[in-house]
């Protein structure tokens, strides 16, 4: 059974890919106006290493949130399996209820 899950709240890290993004395009479009125009030089290197960091951070926070959807999903089969347990439990005790004899 599939949980229904609305959108994600906002985060630090929601934040920070924004920003990562941002920043990598951003620098993009400045590397090719600073080609176009001949200014080869530190703002193009500067530039290129803000995408690269940029592209850096963006993997960085893949690789985080495959870790908590790993581990939400963990903990949902966690609680799917305790609810199981229980459950049955319950069942149990009403069977044992119902066979008793009536005195």
């Amino acid at each position: 059974m599939a949980e229904a899950r609305g959108p994600r709240p906002a985060s630090p890290i929601d934040a920070i890919e924004i920003a990562a993004k941002t920043a990598a395009w951003v620098c993009f479009i400045a590397i090719f106006a600073l080609v176009f125009t001949g200014h080869v030089d530190t703002p193009l290197a500067i530039a290129v290493i803000v995408i690269w960091v940029s592209r850096v951070t963006l993997y960085q926070i893949k690789e985080t949130r495959a870790r908590w959807d790993e581990k939400d999903a963990e903990e949902r089969e966690l609680r799917r399996e305790q609810q199981h347990a229980n459950r049955e439990r319950e069942l149990r005790r009403q069977i044992q209820r119902l066979q008793r004899p009536e005195r």
